[in-house]
């Protein structure tokens, strides 16, 4: 008496088991095939073919190969989900608005470069400074760039004492 194991592609269920009993040969379909080995196992078992110690390593052989499968398929969507995630991130810091620039009053500006705000308003006059103005306020501003360039420093928080 033998126990065969098949594959059957192109089936709702692939794993087909045969054994012949008595005169009559008999199939039994799977859709797994763990589920078909271990089928195969206790048929085997029951007509005395195999030992027992052979199938429980194939069947914990099988069952370790599709674990390996479903956990493949999971990292290819952690892979894929991650590279969309990343995607969706560059699209959003692109939408983002550039940060406003950093400014000082006249006044401010006046006791970093050491000059009176009258004389910084004459080079504002001149164009030696650019005029920064805030729509809901009447209040002249400087760029913390061009002071910070006029002076040759990196940072001008040090001289305002914040």
């Amino acid at each position: 008496m033998k126990v065969s194991y098949s594959l059957a592609k192109n089936r709702t269920s692939p794993h087909c088991i045969t054994w012949v009993f008595g005169k009559k040969r008999l199939r039994k379909f799977f859709r797994s095939r763990i589920d078909a080995v271990r089928f195969k196992n206790e048929k085997e078992q029951e007509l005395g073919i195999r030992n027992a110690s052979e199938m429980e390593n194939e069947v914990v052989f099988l069952a370790l190969m599709e674990i390996k499968d479903r956990l493949d398929g999971i990292e290819a969507r952690l892979e894929r989900m991650e590279n969309s995630v990343s995607t969706q991130e560059s699209h959003l810091n692109d939408l983002r608005k550039p940060p406003a620039p950093k400014i000082l009053r006249v006044s401010e500006a006046a006791k970093v470069l050491r000059v009176s705000p009258r004389k910084l308003y004459y080079l504002l006059d001149k164009g030696v400074f650019k005029r920064y103005k805030l729509p809901h306020t009447r209040t002249t501003f400087i760029k913390v760039d061009e002071v910070e360039k006029a002076l040759g420093t990196e940072d001008v928080s040090e001289l305002l004492g914040k």
